[in-house]
């Protein structure tokens, strides 16, 4: 029996300042270690866990609904499937999502953030304490390695522990994850600087992780140097120094360009340099590439003359600020 009848979680969503693709296992295995500084957004997915009225189905909402399901073999949505799975509930229950962005191929980690916030809402369903350490391992081993999902750990972790994190992996694939000190003046000073806009292009973030795996070889000079930025980087935040900042995000955006002629095209780039013309001090592509957000270092009076500038080639900005708060369970009953 469960231990409790209704349970939601909430989990953010996740921004990077820089090393992204240094912690996919085809590059710190051979190479590592891997390195990246990721924070969590104040913008996640909500999810509902709450008992079904027939003991024997289960009911499942997110983009559509899976009504009536008698097995969890049935189960289309993966993540869920597999955390059911994992925590061995077979039934007996509805599970509800709800994200507060778009985040279909969006580059802001959400299908990690969902196994991250299913995981969560089922432990505490059944009565379980976790911590984030556990929350972040089940969802890596559900999406690398049950469901064989290409992509890096950063996500599930930045989704689980909340704040800002310098999060490094070893080629035995232990994990690291260091709070960087940054007081509470400093990170609302930081949150006042940060500017988020949606390219409208959503795109298969597999696919493109694909890609640039199959060519890491041949770049591992320009992943070598991302993993030095997230150090610097982070070393930088802690002293909230904006201009070295905006600096290394814009040397790792450069970088990461070379990866995979997929990660950007000329839309993006004219919105970037119309960005950095307009006072942006640096900034970067979400994710793997191709699509989804523009996230960028902006000083608080620079702000309104980048805003106009993207808007009027059809980017859509959406306010941003970093959140200390992992996943947490916002009501239980």
């Amino acid at each position: 029996m469960p231990g409790r009848v209704a349970v939601v979680s909430k989990t953010p969503f996740r921004l990077t300042f820089a090393g992204g693709g240094t912690d996919l296992p085809e590059y710190y295995r051979s190479h590592g270690p891997g390195a990246c500084v990721a924070g969590a957004m104040d913008k996640g997915i909500f999810v509902f866990v709450v008992e079904n009225f027939n003991a024997d189905e289960v009911r499942v909402s997110y983009r559509v609904t899976e009504d009536a399901k008698r097995s969890i073999d049935e189960i289309n949505h993966s993540s869920i499937r597999e955390a059911m799975r994992l925590l061995k509930i077979p039934s007996g229950i509805q599970i509800i999502t709800a994200t507060q962005m778009p985040s279909r191929g969006t580059g802001i980690g959400s299908s990690s953030s969902c196994a991250v916030g299913v995981l969560h809402a089922l432990h505490v369903w059944k009565g379980e304490r976790v911590g984030p350490r556990q929350l972040a391992h089940e969802a890596v081993r559900i999406e690398r390695e049950v469901l064989k999902e290409p992509g890096g750990i950063q996500d599930q972790y930045a989704a689980a522990y909340g704040g800002l994190n310098l999060i490094q992996v070893g080629r035995d694939g232990s994990v690291s994850v260091q709070s960087l000190t940054v007081d509470h003046d400093a990170f609302e000073r930081l949150n006042d600087h940060l500017m988020l806009f949606f390219t409208g292009i959503e795109r298969n973030s597999g696919e493109l992780h694909v890609q640039q795996v199959s060519e890491i070889d041949r770049h591992l000079e320009e992943y070598d140097r991302m993993r030095s930025l997230a150090v610097d980087i982070a070393r930088a935040l802690e002293r909230l120094d904006f201009p070295d900042i905006g600096r290394l995000m814009d040397e790792n955006w450069q970088l990461k360009k070379r990866l995979s002629a997929g990660i950007s095209n000329p839309r993006i780039d004219r919105a970037y340099a119309l960005a950095t013309k307009a006072g942006a001090m640096g900034g970067k592509l979400l994710g793997a590439g191709g699509g989804g957000f523009l996230f960028f270092l902006v000083p608080p009076e620079r702000q309104a003359d980048v805003r106009r500038e993207l808007e009027q080639i059809g980017f859509v900005p959406k306010a941003v600020r970093l959140d200390i708060t992992g996943s947490t369970i916002v009501h239980q009953e």
